[in-house]
């Protein structure tokens, strides 16, 4: 299966929507951005994902049946962190841009894209052949007998003339 090339989609995101967008898995590992702070291969803030990750927990406290989306307003941007269970996509938008508008298309966008990428995790692994492994060790260690011992008359020979 192809896999899933995700600075493509950042990118297209940002023709699209005209925002710069981060896609992290849900352990918030950033598989892909435009977003300088959150760099390609760096770590979503560890407060940040644990909110994240507590969203059932709050939605719980907060009688809500789940939380979709939260946003940030900072002084300059608006930072929305959208996720599903595999994805966190995060979303930097401007200020003056209708979150009510917005937050609904990214939504989808980012179901579809989860879909996409859960059909992209390995189902079932294959089995390993210990024997092979176990064998190809055994016949390493046999040989290297072999040439600790090919040897042993010239070596006790030339410790017993340096003596």
């Amino acid at each position: 299966m192809d896999k899933i090339n995700f600075d493509d989609i950042v990118s297209q995101l940002k023709s699209e929507l005209k925002a710069d967008c981060a896609i992290a898995n849900q352990y918030g590992i950033i598989l892909g951005s435009l977003i300088v702070e959150f760099g390609k291969d760096k770590v979503i803030p560890r407060n940040i994902l644990e909110f994240i990750t507590k969203r059932d927990q709050i939605a719980e406290e907060l009688k809500l049946k789940e939380i979709n989306s939260f946003a940030l307003e900072t002084q300059k941007t608006n930072y929305l962190f959208t996720f599903s269970n595999e994805l966190i996509l995060v979303s930097k938008l401007d200020l003056n841009l209708d979150l009510a508008k917005f937050m609904p298309s990214i939504r989808i966008f980012l179901k579809k894209l989860s879909a996409s990428f859960k059909e992209q995790e390995i189902k079932e692994f294959s089995r390993f052949d210990f024997s092979k492994e176990l064998s190809s060790i055994k016949d390493t260690l046999i040989r290297e007998e072999i040439e600790e011992n090919k040897y042993s008359i010239i070596k006790e020979l030339i410790k017993y003339i340096s003596n």
